[in-house]
This record gives C-alpha cells, structure tokens and sequence, in this order.
C-alpha cells in the first residue's frame, strides 16, 4: 500500500465523503469487536486515524492528525480541528465545533452546540499514577463556549449556556446561564446581552475555511427548530 493510499480497515463509509491521502479508518485494536461507522458527506483530512468501534454522525469534519480512539459515539454535523485527541469511551452531541491541538480524555459527555476553542485541555484523573486509579470524568452540557486555553480538572460539570472566558482553570462545578474566567476560575451571571444560546450559522456553515463546501441543509433539518434549544433537564 503506498504511502498516499487510504487505508480503511474496517469501516463503513456513508454517501459522498471526500477522504484525503494518509487516513487510516477503522484502526484494530486487541478486542475490537465493530467496525468504524460513518455518516454521509464527511471530509477527513491527511493524517487522521479512527478507530474501530466507534460511530460517528452525518457531515462529520477532521482536520489534519485528528485521533478519535475507540467507542466514541460523536453526533452530526461535529467539527474536530487539527490535531485534537479524543482518547475514546465518550459522547459528543451534534453541531459540536472542536477547534485545534483540543485534548479530550475518555468518559468525557458534551451535549449538544457546543465551542472549544484552541488548546482546550480536559482532566480526567484526580490523582494520576498516585492514590486510587479511579476516573473522575467531565460533563458538558449544551450551548457551551469554551475559550482558547481553558484547563477543566477532573469531574467538573459544566451546565447548560456557560461562556468559559480563555485562560480559565476550571477547578469546581459551574451551573448553568453562567460566566466563568480566572485562575481558579469564578463565577457571575452570563450577561443577557449574550444570549442563551450558541449562533448554528457559525457552527454549521464555513466547516473547513480553506476547503469550504456550501452547505445550507442544516436549515431544514429537524435539529434546527425549537427542540435544539431545549436544556438537557427538559429533553429528559
């Protein structure tokens, strides 16, 4: 196989996806049990790897060397950017936008229409290689921005429309309709000014900026009425 070839090992691929050379799909690990599932209208770029046993929505986005590992179940219309990790064993929503070098460790949950900026880093260990080797991991909830540079420690929840300033260190939980920023972060009512909820034409249009494929069908799918802007309480 040369060098520029795709290797797609065990994998199912949807209609119309664009996969550039040096991708490998369905990556085997010791017990992977199922194959790789893509939806349709998906554009991977050079270097990403995916893993078996994971399941990945319609009009998906990979930048250059994404690593999404195993049993992710990532929803629709989800943007990674280049060289994000995502370590497996976690959930993403739909119309997610993941911005560059963002690390997600396992058993992370992040709801629906949410920002990461650049340099992202999430925690998943209270006390790695010390004490009790027990996961302590992240939740995210919908509507959520969070600024370039921003550190969650482990076992943080972060609620529904929550604006994360850049630079924050997250070190407790922060309730929904609420501005954190600082080292350690504090806490204030998100100005009504901003909103409630995260603007679909900045997450779902401009997809890759250098390789940008109009797309407006966002508009007709059932996502985009009311039900999207729900909090997670009333979805339940």
């Amino acid at each position: 196989m040369n060098e520029n070839s795709l290797d797609m090992r065990n994998c199912q691929l949807g209609t119309d996806c664009i996969i550039e050379p040096n991708v490998m799909l369905g990556y085997g690990y010791l017990n992977a049990q199922k194959p790789l599932l893509i939806g349709k209208n998906a554009h991977l770029h050079s270097g990403t790897v995916i893993y078996a046993d994971t399941t990945i929505g319609d009009h998906f986005t990979a930048g250059h060397q994404v690593t999404i590992r195993a049993n992710c179940t990532i929803g629709d219309r989800v943007v990674i950017l280049h060289n994000s990790t995502l370590e497996g064993n976690l959930t993403i929503g739909k119309g997610v936008k993941i911005m560059a070098q963002v690390y997600i460790p396992s058993q992370t949950r992040i709801g629906d229409m949410v920002f990461l900026g650049p340099g992202v880093n999430i925690l998943n260990a209270l006390l790695p290689m010390r004490g009790e080797a027990k996961l302590n991991p992240v939740t995210i909830g919908n509507h959520v921005v969070i600024g370039g540079g921003v550190t969650i420690l482990p076992g943080v929840s972060i609620g529904d429309n929550v604006f994360i300033g850049a630079g924050a260190v997250v070190t407790k939980d922060v309730p929904a309709n609420t501005l954190a920023y600082g080292n350690p972060a504090t806490h204030k009512p998100i100005p009504e000014s901003w909103g409630d909820i995260n603007d679909p034409s900045q997450i779902f249009n401009g997809r890759d900026l250098w390789n940008n494929y109009p797309d407006e069908s966002w508009k007709d799918e059932s996502f985009n009425g009311k039900d999207i802007w729900l909090t997670t309480d009333e979805r339940q």
